[in-house]
Protein backbone atom coordinates (compact mmCIF):
# COMPACT_ATOMS: atom_id res chain seq x y z
CA UNK A 1 0.00 0.00 0.00
CA UNK A 2 1.07 3.39 -0.68
CA UNK A 3 0.65 6.32 1.55
CA UNK A 4 1.13 9.62 0.38
CA UNK A 5 3.49 12.17 0.88
CA UNK A 6 2.71 15.19 3.95
CA UNK A 7 2.08 17.90 0.90
CA UNK A 8 -0.06 15.34 -1.12
CA UNK A 9 -1.87 15.04 2.29
CA UNK A 10 -2.13 18.22 2.85
CA UNK A 11 -2.93 18.49 -0.98
CA UNK A 12 -5.81 15.69 -0.01
CA UNK A 13 -7.52 17.21 2.95
CA UNK A 14 -7.97 20.90 0.88
CA UNK A 15 -9.96 19.01 -2.08
CA UNK A 16 -12.07 16.92 0.87
CA UNK A 17 -12.65 20.21 2.57
CA UNK A 18 -13.50 22.01 -0.87
CA UNK A 19 -15.59 18.71 -1.12
CA UNK A 20 -17.56 19.17 2.35
CA UNK A 21 -18.07 22.61 1.56
CA UNK A 22 -19.50 22.63 -2.30
CA UNK A 23 -21.69 19.78 -1.70
CA UNK A 24 -23.25 20.81 2.25
CA UNK A 25 -21.60 17.35 3.38
CA UNK A 26 -20.75 16.98 7.12
CA UNK A 27 -17.24 14.89 6.01
CA UNK A 28 -15.66 13.21 3.55
CA UNK A 29 -12.53 11.05 3.60
CA UNK A 30 -10.27 9.31 1.43
CA UNK A 31 -9.38 5.33 2.74
CA UNK A 32 -7.82 2.76 1.21
CA UNK A 33 -8.94 -0.46 0.18
CA UNK A 34 -6.96 -2.24 3.07
CA UNK A 35 -9.12 0.09 5.43
CA UNK A 36 -6.95 2.36 5.77
CA UNK A 37 -8.09 6.53 6.44
CA UNK A 38 -5.60 8.81 4.40
CA UNK A 39 -7.29 12.53 4.75
CA UNK A 40 -10.17 13.53 6.57
CA UNK A 41 -11.98 16.39 6.29
CA UNK A 42 -15.40 17.94 7.56
CA UNK A 43 -16.84 17.26 10.63
CA UNK A 44 -14.65 14.42 12.61
CA UNK A 45 -14.54 15.02 16.03
CA UNK A 46 -17.39 12.46 16.72
CA UNK A 47 -17.06 10.09 14.08
CA UNK A 48 -14.69 6.78 14.48
CA UNK A 49 -12.78 7.36 11.13
CA UNK A 50 -10.84 3.88 11.78
CA UNK A 51 -13.61 1.90 11.74
CA UNK A 52 -15.78 3.43 9.07
CA UNK A 53 -12.92 2.69 6.94
CA UNK A 54 -12.60 -0.78 7.51
CA UNK A 55 -15.87 -1.37 7.18
CA UNK A 56 -16.52 0.15 4.00
CA UNK A 57 -13.41 -1.32 2.43
CA UNK A 58 -15.15 -4.52 3.91
CA UNK A 59 -18.70 -3.44 2.38
CA UNK A 60 -16.48 -2.43 -0.75
CA UNK A 61 -15.03 -6.13 -1.10
CA UNK A 62 -18.49 -7.86 -0.73
CA UNK A 63 -20.16 -5.76 -2.84
CA UNK A 64 -17.32 -6.28 -5.85
CA UNK A 65 -18.22 -10.28 -5.18
CA UNK A 66 -21.74 -8.78 -6.20
CA UNK A 67 -21.17 -6.82 -8.94
CA UNK A 68 -18.62 -10.39 -10.41
CA UNK A 69 -21.90 -12.43 -9.34
CA UNK A 70 -24.13 -10.36 -12.11
CA UNK A 71 -21.41 -9.97 -14.94
CA UNK A 72 -19.41 -6.58 -13.58
CA UNK A 73 -15.94 -6.37 -12.86
CA UNK A 74 -16.94 -3.93 -9.80
CA UNK A 75 -19.50 -1.57 -9.02
CA UNK A 76 -18.02 2.00 -9.13
CA UNK A 77 -20.59 4.03 -6.80
CA UNK A 78 -22.42 3.03 -3.63
CA UNK A 79 -24.51 4.84 -2.26
CA UNK A 80 -26.12 4.06 1.71
CA UNK A 81 -29.23 5.99 2.83
CA UNK A 82 -30.42 5.89 6.14
CA UNK A 83 -33.08 7.65 8.10
CA UNK A 84 -31.03 10.82 8.97
CA UNK A 85 -27.48 10.21 7.27
CA UNK A 86 -26.24 8.90 4.20
CA UNK A 87 -23.44 7.59 2.69
CA UNK A 88 -21.85 8.25 -1.15
CA UNK A 89 -18.94 5.72 -1.29
CA UNK A 90 -16.87 6.08 -5.10
CA UNK A 91 -13.67 4.27 -6.02
CA UNK A 92 -10.75 6.61 -6.52
CA UNK A 93 -8.31 4.65 -9.00
CA UNK A 94 -7.75 1.22 -8.42
CA UNK A 95 -6.36 1.80 -4.67
CA UNK A 96 -8.93 4.13 -2.52
CA UNK A 97 -12.22 5.04 -1.99
CA UNK A 98 -14.12 8.11 -1.06
CA UNK A 99 -16.55 8.03 1.57
CA UNK A 100 -19.02 11.36 2.06
CA UNK A 101 -21.59 11.60 4.61
CA UNK A 102 -24.39 13.86 4.32
CA UNK A 103 -27.57 14.64 5.51
CA UNK A 104 -30.25 16.06 3.33
CA UNK A 105 -30.64 13.53 0.49
CA UNK A 106 -31.35 16.24 -1.61
CA UNK A 107 -28.44 17.13 -2.00
CA UNK A 108 -27.63 13.78 -3.83
CA UNK A 109 -26.82 15.06 -6.99
CA UNK A 110 -24.61 18.01 -5.40
CA UNK A 111 -22.73 14.94 -3.29
CA UNK A 112 -21.93 13.07 -6.80
CA UNK A 113 -21.22 16.19 -8.83
CA UNK A 114 -18.70 17.47 -6.05
CA UNK A 115 -17.26 13.92 -5.89
CA UNK A 116 -16.56 13.18 -9.54
CA UNK A 117 -15.03 16.91 -9.99
CA UNK A 118 -12.37 16.04 -7.40
CA UNK A 119 -11.88 12.47 -8.76
CA UNK A 120 -9.38 12.67 -11.23
CA UNK A 121 -6.96 15.29 -9.31
CA UNK A 122 -7.09 12.59 -6.06
CA UNK A 123 -6.18 9.96 -8.56
CA UNK A 124 -3.31 12.53 -10.04
CA UNK A 125 -2.11 12.70 -6.39
CA UNK A 126 -1.94 9.12 -5.41
CA UNK A 127 -1.08 7.93 -8.78
CA UNK A 128 2.19 10.33 -8.53
CA UNK A 129 2.85 9.26 -5.48
CA UNK A 130 2.79 5.55 -5.94
CA UNK A 131 4.86 6.12 -9.35
CA UNK A 132 7.74 8.04 -7.39
CA UNK A 133 7.49 5.52 -4.46
CA UNK A 134 7.77 2.51 -7.52
CA UNK A 135 11.04 4.36 -8.78
CA UNK A 136 12.51 4.73 -5.30
CA UNK A 137 12.44 0.81 -5.02
CA UNK A 138 13.49 0.22 -8.14
CA UNK A 139 16.70 2.25 -6.95
CA UNK A 140 18.32 -0.88 -5.56
CA UNK A 141 19.52 -3.42 -8.11
CA UNK A 142 18.75 -7.22 -7.84
CA UNK A 143 22.51 -7.67 -7.63
CA UNK A 144 23.11 -5.06 -5.23
CA UNK A 145 20.11 -6.60 -2.72
CA UNK A 146 21.44 -10.33 -3.19
CA UNK A 147 24.92 -8.85 -2.44
CA UNK A 148 23.81 -6.65 0.57
CA UNK A 149 21.60 -9.73 1.51
CA UNK A 150 24.64 -12.53 1.42
CA UNK A 151 26.74 -10.27 3.61
CA UNK A 152 24.11 -9.57 6.08
CA UNK A 153 23.58 -13.24 6.40
CA UNK A 154 26.89 -13.92 6.65
CA UNK A 155 27.71 -11.38 9.66
CA UNK A 156 25.12 -13.01 11.45
CA UNK A 157 26.70 -16.09 11.29
CA UNK A 158 30.14 -14.94 12.21
CA UNK A 159 28.86 -13.08 14.93
CA UNK A 160 26.96 -16.57 16.40
CA UNK A 161 29.96 -18.45 16.15
CA UNK A 162 32.38 -15.73 17.97
CA UNK A 163 29.43 -16.09 20.64
CA UNK A 164 29.17 -20.28 20.60
CA UNK A 165 33.47 -20.05 20.82
CA UNK A 166 33.77 -17.74 23.70
CA UNK A 167 30.84 -19.46 25.86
Amino acid sequence: MYLPKREDTDDIKKLLSSLVSRSKAITALLISREGICISKAGNVETLNSTALAALVAGMFAATREVANIVGEEQFSILLQQGEKRHIHISLIGQRNMMIVVFEDYRKIGRVRHEARTIGPDLVRILEGREKSQKDDAEDISVPEFREFALNLIDRIFVVGKEEDASS
